[in-house]
């Protein structure tokens, strides 16, 4: 039984570490998008052009919250990640957390991608 349950904890902290890197590769790719939406945003201001200065800040703000939603991702990955090491029972935790391989990575966004 101790093997299996090492074998799981084994299985559930990889699932926990591959969806924190994804979650990071995630924050990189806002942050990018962000940065990238507030140079458009520059340009339009300087060239005086007032409908796409409208345009760039909607998509700005859109940008920041994808960029805080997926930092909030990151931080839950690595809280959920760290969290079994601060209790009595860290192996059981992580065997638990071998169910993310059969999960569906956005459980609250319409399944899988």
């Amino acid at each position: 039984m101790d093997v299996i349950l090492g074998v799981l904890a084994i299985a559930g902290a990889g699932a926990v570490l591959l969806r924190g890197m994804r979650a990071g590769a995630r924050v990189l790719g806002r942050g990018l998008e962000r940065f990238l939406v507030r140079g458009v945003a520059d340009v339009r201001a300087r060239r005086g052009d007032l409908t796409g200065l409208s345009d760039a800040a909607a998509q700005k703000r859109r940008a920041r919250r994808a960029q805080l939603g997926a930092v909030s991702s990151l931080a839950f990955w690595v809280a959920l990640g760290v969290a079994p090491l601060l209790t009595p029972w860290p192996r059981g935790l992580y065997a638990g957390y071998a169910l993310f391989w059969v999960l569906p990575r956005t459980l609250g966004r319409g399944g899988a991608r």
